[in-house]
């Protein structure tokens, strides 16, 4: 059994591409990372889109919130030119595309889905995502994730048999509580609760993965304390030191 913690590419490999676009993606599976993390909001026409904020203006050439775009606005937005290197003409991708895109690199490792619900409301998301997955039949394993408890409740409910993580910065005595009461199955916190919080709200046995790890110091204690998982912007300096600590992938 393969004992390594997991590197999950967050948003993709963004160091080096765009974040949630598909050359983010695909630079990332260059380095065949165990997951891939990426973000879901919806238009104001009912759209599943990959992009991680609330608004377009960081990431794009537009304005305004995600929910109040249309499609059409949002795929008329540059999302290629906000960082180097510049990818003139990249588009937010739809979650339709994104899955189509994993089909067609024949993805088979995990699928980490962040459900954008905890500073807007988007009612019946969840259910809507589920469909959609329902609707492509992925082979691989996702894992659904949110800062919102409500949302992971749901997910729980509708999908019963679903892996379900709870994002939170410290994870506090309720989220432990929810855990073991089988309302999700991961917690996923902060990189500082290594450095500030007792090893009993970190230990790897409760599946702990950490967000978001770029440096290398705190990659090698992240990979030293054999913690479950590790969110990264930089996937080839994580394998690199995975390597280090660690050793070789085994089976």
């Amino acid at each position: 059994m393969n004992k390594q913690t997991q590197i999950i590419a967050h948003r993709g490999y963004r160091a080096v591409a765009p974040e949630n676009t598909l050359p983010a993606f695909e630079a990332a599976l260059a380095y065949n990372p165990d997951m891939l993390e990426m973000d879901l909001h919806r238009t104001k026409d009912g759209h599943l889109v990959v992009i991680h904020d609330e608004t377009v203006d960081r990431t794009t050439n537009g304005t305004g919130l995600v929910k109040d775009l249309t499609l059409a606005e949002i795929k008329a937005l540059d999302a290629g030119q906000y960082k180097a290197p510049k990818m003139p003409g990249v588009t937010i991708p739809t979650f339709a595309e994104f899955l189509t895109f994993l089909q067609d690199q024949h993805f088979a490792k995990t699928l980490l889905i962040e459900i954008k619900t905890d500073h807007q409301d988007y009612p019946g998301i969840e259910a809507e995502i589920l469909a959609m997955v329902a609707d492509f039949k992925p082979s691989y394993a996702i894992i659904y994730q949110s800062f919102n408890l409500e949302t992971l409740k749901t997910i729980r409910r509708l999908a019963p048999a679903a892996d379900v993580a709870a994002l939170a910065v410290w994870g506090g005595y309720k989220v432990y509580w929810l855990k073991w009461r089988g309302v999700f199955d991961y917690v996923h916190v902060d990189i500082r609760i290594l450095k500030h919080k007792p090893k009993i709200f970190w230990r790897s046995t409760w599946h702990t993965r950490v967000w978001t790890v770029d440096k290398a110091d705190d990659m090698r204690l992240v990979f030293k304390a054999g913690l479950r998982g590790l969110i990264t912007n930089d996937v080839a300096l994580a394998t690199k030191i995975r390597t280090e600590v660690q050793g070789e992938p085994h089976d």
